[in-house]
């Protein structure tokens, strides 16, 4: 048969309103039924035979943490094999987060997991929530793609998992793909595939499981890896403050083309390759990339990125992280 599951975990698209219009989470939130029960309108114009639900939080987005992750995976996980799709309906303002979350966590998933959600809560004026779930229908339903992995389905935008990424509090197309890759597909009165970005997107996963005990999961998530931006002044202390509080990992989103300022040092101010070389001796991994939204990481483009910081015996373009393995690399987005 063809089943779906919606997870419902709140959000806009679930929130209730006050008396002075002011959207919050509490008892009279909408749940996984009411949008299973206004699916099941589109049932035979689609061909799904039977569109169920599971309510799992009644959350706004911001308050999100890993464990709600693990809590959707969880419910996936359990009945992939009953069902051909899933629809997880989530908040806007970490909906990227829990995409790439599941994303990786799942990796080798071969059926849809779409994730969507609302700008105006359902049973308002103006609301964009049957829109986004009718959607989300015909993505799955479309016989022209078989789409599988994780996805963003939101106003007429289909995003890649990994690269959902809010742009607006307001307008209904909410969300974009990040950098300067396509949408997977865009949607109106028909469904518009990009075949370069969706060929890539499922490549990503590799081989595709259509069964539970198929499926890789990994869905323990380490949130002592600190990403940071930045910023001119930013210090060695804030390095080692962090490390000194249980950080595993960074992130650096440098400037430019992914260019640390690592200029030979100055009196008057500090440079970060002293902070490398502290992260070297402590074993701990950086991973560089660029803090420009359309940029592209590079080593060749700017001075900074052809200097060595000289420690250990096999030298690299970029900084070498010796007898240990760890390299700061630059993630090219």
């Amino acid at each position: 048969m063809r089943k779906i599951l919606i997870i419902s975990t709140g959000g806009t698209i679930s929130q209730s309103h006050t008396e002075k219009g002011i959207a919050v989470s509490n008892e009279k939130s909408f749940s996984g039924d009411t949008f299973a029960n206004v699916l099941n309108n589109l049932k035979e114009e689609l061909n799904i035979d039977v569109i169920d639900s599971k309510t799992i939080l009644n959350k706004d987005s911001s308050n999100i943490i890993p464990e709600d992750w693990k809590k959707i995976i969880d419910i996936i996980v359990e009945e992939y094999d009953n069902y051909m799709a899933f629809i997880v309906t989530h908040g806007t303002n970490t909906m990227g987060y829990s995409c790439a979350a599941v994303s990786y966590a799942i990796g080798n998933v071969g059926k849809p997991i779409v994730f969507t959600g609302s700008q105006v809560s359902y049973g308002m004026i103006g609301t964009d929530a049957v829109m986004n779930l009718e959607n989300a229908i015909r993505i799955i339903a479309d016989d022209e793609c078989e789409l599988a992995g994780v996805c963003c389905v939101f106003g007429s935008k289909v995003i890649t998992g990994t690269r959902v990424k809010k742009k607006t509090e307001f307008d209904y197309d909410a969300f974009k793909t990040f950098g300067k890759l396509p949408d997977l597909a865009n949607i109106g009165n028909r469904i518009v595939y990009n075949k370069e970005a969706l060929e890539k997107h499922l490549s990503f996963m590799g081989r595709k499981s259509k069964m539970k005990s198929e499926l890789i999961v990994k869905n323990k998530f380490d949130t002592n890896i600190m990403s940071l931006t930045e910023f001119p002044g930013l210090k060695v202390s804030h390095f080692k403050a962090l490390v000194e509080n249980g950080i595993k990992g960074f992130i650096l989103r440098a400037t430019g083309a992914g260019d640390p300022n690592i200029a030979k040092a100055d009196e008057n101010y500090e440079n970060l390759r002293e902070a490398f070389e502290y992260l070297q001796r402590k074993q701990i991994p950086i991973v560089v990339t660029t803090q420009a939204p359309d940029g592209v990481a590079s080593m060749r483009i700017n001075e900074p990125r052809t200097i060595s910081i000289g420690i250990g015996s096999n030298t690299c373009l970029g900084y070498e992280y010796g007898k240990y393995g760890y390299k700061i690399v630059l993630v090219n987005r």
